[in-house]
């Protein structure tokens, strides 16, 4: 009960993430949608340009174009994009879900991690949060 106690603890001192209301909606789609649609375009340079200062800090255009080749090549391919419920901490940062089809139509689902800065929001992560089925189990 005394773990119980202080998880409760732990989890009320963070702020959590809420529904966000329309205007914050609005922004993080379009900075994730215009990310996408650079990335379809083979567009490097604008796509890294929806990136977080602290990102930016660490990876500058070419690795950034590299990393994205690498680890995220579904994410170029991908002729549409299904954007999920946005939620922020605050208005200082914020999530959505992104869902897009493999080659087999199979459902690959990203978590998108955006911070708002000076300029607006800004992505800082992208995680792969569901894989596509591999056959059957």
């Amino acid at each position: 009960m005394l773990f119980a106690i202080a998880m409760l603890a732990a989890g009320a001192a963070e702020p959590v993430m809420r529904l966000s209301p329309k205007q914050v909606r609005e922004e993080v789609r379009t900075v994730v949608q215009g990310q996408l649609a650079a990335l379809r375009a083979g567009d490097f340079a604008t796509a890294y340009g929806y990136a977080a200062a602290g990102l930016k800090a660490r990876f500058d255009d070419q690795v950034f174009a590299a990393m994205i080749r690498r680890g995220y090549p579904l994410l170029l391919q991908a002729k549409e994009a299904e954007l999920g419920v946005v939620h922020d901490r605050d208005g200082e940062l914020a999530e959505v879900t992104v869902s897009v089809r493999d080659r087999q139509k199979h459902p690959v689902v990203y978590r998108y991690v955006l911070v708002h800065e000076p300029e607006g929001w800004r992505i800082t992560a992208v995680t792969l949060e569901q894989r596509p089925a591999r056959g059957d189990i």
